[in-house]
């Protein structure tokens, strides 16, 4: 006798150890329903069989009786030690590959240090430079590392990589003749590096030092706090502050007396779009260390600051209007970091 389609339902079902709950479940219909197709009382609707046969792990002409059904392979459970043996089988087996999947900026970064070493190298075979291709090719890797930090973001060891790049390159290719004296080299060095490690560190959200798992879920951290970051708005002032991490910050005060913003280890931005007025004698405290700050003012209002910076910047981008609406007093200290005042 012909098995029926609601047979071949059931068996597939009870294969795949599902209840009829289950399986309505994962079709989006009602347990009534599937209990109906089994029964022969009625049948899915043709868009329901694709997805039948998905779940199954076979074919709709499979499920409608049109082929002879497959062959149904049981599933094996691997361990993980056995996973890597047979990966690393067929390793050994295989032949050897090399395989470098980088980014942009670290695909012009390497097609620029080609470039480099090669344009020097012809350079000093025309010109005749005292200088062997190890001359050339390491100061020239130096350089361009140096500068592909230095292009993503301020770094230490960036600045040291390219001066010393630089440095010995020249040298190395008796362009100029610059005596430093190899006594100075070697600590500079050291102190460049140091701070490019301190600066990192200090920097970057660290990974955490320990955690502690239950049936696989974590239950502590040793980073859960590495973001704080507050914010309030009272009497016409606000305050806002930031460690590690990103945030933005919409300032919307009918008039503004006032505020505080202080930001260290990450990026905040203050938004003063928000603000209808200005008060007279408005004094913003900003204070920004390992990071960035960036102020957003609209063009009618002016700022005037007066800042103190360490290893650091403050700069200005674009105008406010000849006639300014409001004079904001901004009193800024920056260390190791930038603030950044943007009119829009």
């Amino acid at each position: 006798m012909e098995q029926t389609i609601g047979k071949r339902i059931m068996e597939n079902r009870k294969r795949l150890g599902l209840t009829q709950d289950q399986l309505a479940e994962q079709l989006g219909v009602t347990a009534q329903a599937v209990s109906k197709w089994e029964n022969d009382q009625s049948c899915p609707d043709i868009t329901t069989l694709p997805k039948l046969a998905e779940i199954f792990g076979t074919s709709t002409d499979d499920l409608l009786g049109h082929s002879d059904p497959r062959k149904v392979y049981e599933a094996e459970v691997v361990s993980e030690d056995d996973s890597q043996n047979q990966e690393s089988s067929h390793t050994q087996k295989g032949g050897w590959e090399f395989r470098w999947d980088a980014g942009r900026r670290d695909g012009i970064a390497f097609a620029m240090f080609v470039l480099l070493v090669g344009t020097l190298t012809l350079l000093s075979r025309i010109f005749q430079w005292d200088a062997s291709f190890w001359d050339i090719l390491w100061p020239s890797a130096m350089l361009i590392i140096g500068l592909r930090k230095l292009l993503y973001r301020f770094s230490f060891f960036g600045i040291g990589c390219t001066l010393f790049g630089g440095y010995f390159l020249i040298e190395n290719l008796n362009i100029w003749e610059l005596d430093i004296g190899s006594e100075l080299i070697f600590p500079a060095v050291i102190v460049i590096f140091g701070l490019s490690l301190l600066a990192d560190a200090l920097r970057k959200p660290r990974k955490p030092r320990f955690s502690i798992t239950h049936n696989g879920k974590p239950v502590l951290s040793g980073n859960e706090k590495s973001t704080k970051s507050s914010f309030s708005e009272k009497d016409g002032r606000f305050d806002c502050s930031l460690s590690f991490g990103d945030d933005y910050r919409l300032i919307s005060l009918p008039c503004l007396s006032g505020g505080e913003a202080s930001c260290s280890f990450g990026e905040l931005t203050v938004d003063l779009s928000g603000c209808e007025r200005i008060a007279d004698g408005c004094t913003l405290e900003a204070d920004c260390s390992f990071g960035e700050l960036v102020l957003l003012v609209p063009k009618r209002f002016r700022v005037e600051s007066d800042s103190s910076t360490s290893f650091a910047s403050l700069t200005v981008s674009g105008q406010p209007d000849p006639s300014p609406a409001g004079v904001i007093l901004l009193d800024a200290d920056v260390s190791f970091g930038q603030i950044l005042i943007k009119y829009v």
